[in-house]
């Protein structure tokens, strides 16, 4: 299954719901989700915590009722969804990381033109929370 996804870096003062309206209406069956700005740095690592959220989704293994939750959970590595919200959480006039993941190629409203999130490979760190978010999953014996 391919995946694609995008992320935007939102200035303070922006209203991550108005943008993330916007953003699925460009996109309609793509998983939008707004957090905390600085959450992520590079595309690739949102990319690849998107392809878990969805392969999850189309497994039925989501560790949330919702793929935007199972994604905010992933993005801030728990199991826990209050804990995900006070530490990844968006909050209106703080700056935000803006998220759309589909399984199509994906459109950029011009609103959000220039503020992708650049995309180069993936950090020890960026990988060791890749591998905490896709063992969020499963269960200890």
């Amino acid at each position: 299954m391919k995946i694609f996804a995008k992320a935007y870096n939102c200035r303070p003062g922006s209203d991550p719901e108005a943008a993330k309206r916007e953003l699925s209406l460009a996109n309609p069956g793509a998983v939008v989700q707004a957090a905390r700005g600085g959450s992520a740095s590079n595309e690739l690592y949102v990319e690849m915590l998107a392809a878990q959220t969805l392969r999850a989704q189309a497994s039925e293994g989501m560790l949330a009722k919702k793929p935007e939750i199972d994604l905010l959970l992933r993005l801030a590595g728990t199991n826990q969804i209050a804990a995900a919200i006070k530490e990844k959480g968006a909050k209106a006039g703080d700056a935000s990381l803006l998220i759309c993941a589909g399984r199509s190629a994906l459109k950029s409203p011009k609103s959000l033109s220039r503020m992708e999130l650049p995309r180069r490979g993936l950090t020890r760190a960026e990988l060791a929370k890749v591998e905490k978010a896709a063992l969020l999953g499963t269960r200890n014996p």
